[in-house]
């Protein structure tokens, strides 16, 4: 006889052990944060190489440079941080950034960030399966299996849907990498190609 083996859901006491560490590791990482802000100013400050680093940092996201771009779409490609990356790529054009530069160096911030996302996704999958729904999980793997690449693409390809978010949930879910990678790179190529193509239409 063939044997099936079922999802068994985290018990209450679990996921709220769980959602109460996450809490403290918060609370006490802003403590630091701010108990430690002016050690950290003067730190930099004091330290050329570290102070010409933030000083790059800030003046290249500031005027959003082509390197500007890369840290831009790095950053905000992070599944946490809310961000409009086209929005971003769209104004450094806008600035007479070089298009080819800034497409690539765009392109290549955001498909690090979805590296980290899908990385950070599979590594603590274990604790944020004590966090939601296991359930829940396997139901959003099962919508990826049923629209397969199509949903993955028009995820990463619409402004509007939150395509990190999901690359974090099927780094979770265990999704194939290789897959995922494409299909994403793909999606943002065409998504890039037409920002582009609006810019240079309406710009002539």
């Amino acid at each position: 006889m063939r044997r099936y083996q079922y999802i068994q859901e985290n018990n209450p006491r679990d996921k709220r052990k769980a959602l109460g560490f996450s809490l403290l590791a918060v609370i006490l990482t802003l403590f630091l944060v701010i108990f430690f802000y002016k050690f950290w100013y003067d730190f930099i400050q004091t330290t050329p190489i570290l102070y010409r680093i933030v000083t790059s940092l800030i003046y290249n996201l500031a005027n959003t440079t082509p390197i500007g771009l890369f840290y831009g779409h790095f950053i905000g490609g992070i599944f946490f941080v809310p961000s409009g990356d086209e929005l971003v790529f769209y104004y450094g054009l806008v600035n007479g950034n070089p298009l080819l530069f800034s497409f690539v160096a765009a392109l290549a911030g955001y498909m690090l960030a979805q590296i980290l996302n899908y990385l950070i996704g599979s590594k603590i999958s274990n604790f944020v399966l004590h966090l939601v729904s296991k359930k829940k999980v396997y139901k959003t793997k099962r919508w990826v299996n049923k629209y397969g690449a199509y949903g993955i693409f028009v995820f990463n390809f619409l402004p509007i849907l939150p395509a990190p978010l999901l690359v974090f949930a099927l780094g979770v879910t265990k999704y194939n990498f290789k897959r995922l990678f494409i299909i994403t790179l793909a999606a943002k190529i065409l998504e890039y190609l037409a920002l582009a193509g609006f810019f240079l239409l309406f710009s002539a």
